[in-house]
């Protein structure tokens, strides 16, 4: 009897270290899983900082030449042929 309850002690330690080697191996892929999401994440979310700040930057550039517009009057290209500046 003492040795059945003996081997019924180690069936339950080698079950424990089996089920506790099997969550590690699934506790490590899933923090590895983890590590490539948030690495994803931080990837998309400079992407989307850098497109922001574009965005921003060229919305106060319009804004800016609203302003100079407003004061100056509005900016038209000149028309130069060639033929100003031949010489006479």
């Amino acid at each position: 009897m003492k040795t059945m309850f003996l081997m019924l002690i180690g069936f339950v330690f080698v079950t424990t270290l089996v089920f506790g080697v099997l969550v590690w191996k699934q506790t490590y892929k899933i923090q590895m899983r983890a590590l490539e999401a948030k690495r994803l994440q931080e990837e998309h979310m400079r992407k989307l900082g850098l497109a922001n700040e574009l965005e921003l930057e060229m919305q106060a550039m319009a804004k800016e030449r609203q302003e100079y517009e407003s004061q100056v009057g509005s900016y038209e290209p000149l028309n130069m042929d060639d033929s100003d500046f031949s010489e006479a």
